[in-house]
C-alpha cells in the first residue's frame, strides 16, 4: 500500500513502537519499491535499504563506496513512497565530514525514511564483509554521531552508529567504540561484520544501549538465529542487508540458465519459476488505478 502524508510523519514515531514492542525486531533488506512491498505483504514491521543491494541492482557495482547521498536517496524516497513500513536506509559513512553528515540526515528525512545508520569507515567504504576496511578514530566518528543527532527535523528518527572495527583493530574494540557512539547520542549500535553466535552474545553484553546485528549473510556464524533466540541474548534488532538481492539473484540465475539450455521459456519454465501475470497485476495496484481512472473518466455519471 503506499504511503500517506499523516503515515509518513509517524514512520519513526512508529519505528520507535515496535523497537520497544519487541524484543527483537526484524528488518530485511530492500533495495526497490517491489522487494520493499514485497516484505510488507508477507507481513514484517520494518524494513532496512540496504546500500550493498541498492549498489549491485541499480549501478552493477560492488559496495566499495560508488553511490553517493543522491543515489540512495532517490531510491529511498521511492521505497518510503510504495509502503508504509518504517525504513532504516543504509547511509554509508554520511558521505564525507560532518557537513556531509548533517545533509545526509536532513535528506534522508526528507524523502521519508524512519531511521539510518552510519559507519565508523575512511572514504572510500567498503563492504563490511570485503578485507581491507580502514576506521577513523573514535573520536572522529563520534563527531559525526553527535552531527546526526543535531541534524534531525523530528527527534523520533533513529541514529544508529555502526562499527566495523573488527577486521581493522578487535572485537573488544567494536564494543568499546559502540559505547563511545551510544554516548555521543546514538539511539542504537549495530556490528556490521562477521560474528559467531558467542561474539554476537559478548557485544550484546558490553554494548550499553540497543544492540544491532547484520543478519541472513552467507557465511556468518551468528547471523542465522529467530527473533527469540536474538531477543534472549540482547540484540534488538537485525538488519539484513542482502536477504532479498540473494534470493533474487539465485532465482533469476536458475531460470535464465535453464531458458539458455532449453532454447526458450516453456510452460512448464513458466509454471515452475514466474508468478502468475493476473495475480502479480493485482498485487502493483492496477485494479485500484483502474478504479479510480474510471471515476474520472468523462462518460462517468452521477
Amino acid at each position: 500500500m503506499p504511503a500517506t502524508p499523516a503515515a509518513k510523519a509517524t514512520a519513526a514515531s512508529r519505528l520507535r513502537a515496535l523497537l520497544k514492542a519487541q524484543p527483537c525486531l526484524l528488518a530485511p533488506g530492500t533495495y526497490d519499491c517491489l522487494s520493499a512491498m514485497l516484505a510488507a505483504e508477507a507481513g514484517f514491521s520494518a524494513i532496512s535499504i540496504s546500500g550493498y543491494s541498492t549498489e549491485a541492482s541499480q549501478f552493477g557495482l560492488p559496495d566499495l563506496g560508488f553511490m553517493g547521498l543522491t543515489d540512495i536517496e532517490t531510491i529511498a524516497r521511492r521505497i518510503c513512497a510504495a509502503t508504509d513500513l518504517p525504513a532504516i536506509c543504509d547511509a554509508d559513512t554520511g558521505y564525507g565530514g560532518l557537513n556531509n553528515v548533517w545533509q545526509t540526515v536532513r535528506r534522508l528525512e526528507e524523502a521519508g525514511v524512519a531511521g539510518l545508520h552510519i559507519e565508523d569507515q575512511a572514504d572510500p567504504k567498503k563492504c563490511g564483509g570485503l578485507p581491507g576496511r580502514i576506521v577513523i578514530p573514535a573520536a572522529e566518528m563520534a563527531a559525526k554521531v553527535r552531527a546526526a543527532c543535531a541534524a534531525r527535523r523530528n527527534p523520533d528518527t533513529l541514529i544508529v552508529a555502526r562499527s566495523d572495527a573488527r577486521a581493522a583493530e578487535s572485537i573488544t574494540a567494536v564494543g568499546e567504540r559502540l559505547n563511545i557512539y551510544l554516548e555521543a547520542g546514538a539511539d542504537m549500535a549495530l556490528a556490521a561484520e562477521n560474528y559467531d553466535l558467542d561474539e554476537v552474545k559478548y557485544l550484546a553484553g558490553v554494548v550499553k544501549g540497543p544492540f544491532a546485528i547484520c543478519g541472513g549473510v552467507p557465511g556468518w556464524g551468528g547471523s542465522h538465529e529467530n527473533a527469540a533466540t536474538y531477543g534472549a541474548i540482547g540484540v534488538n534488532l537485525v538488519i539484513y542487508p542482502f536477504s532479498s538481492l540473494f534470493v533474487a539473484a539465485r532465482a533469476m540465475r536458475q531460470a535464465y540458465a535453464q531458458m539458455a539450455r532449453e532454447g526458450g521459456f516453456s510452460k512448464q519454465m513458466a509454471t515452475e519459476h514466474m508468478v502468475d501475470f493476473r495475480d502479480f497485476s493485482q498485487f502493483i495496484g492496477v485494479d485500484v488505478w483502474g478504479w479510480r481512472e474510471g471515476q474520472f473518466a468523462e462518460d462517468k455519471k452521477d
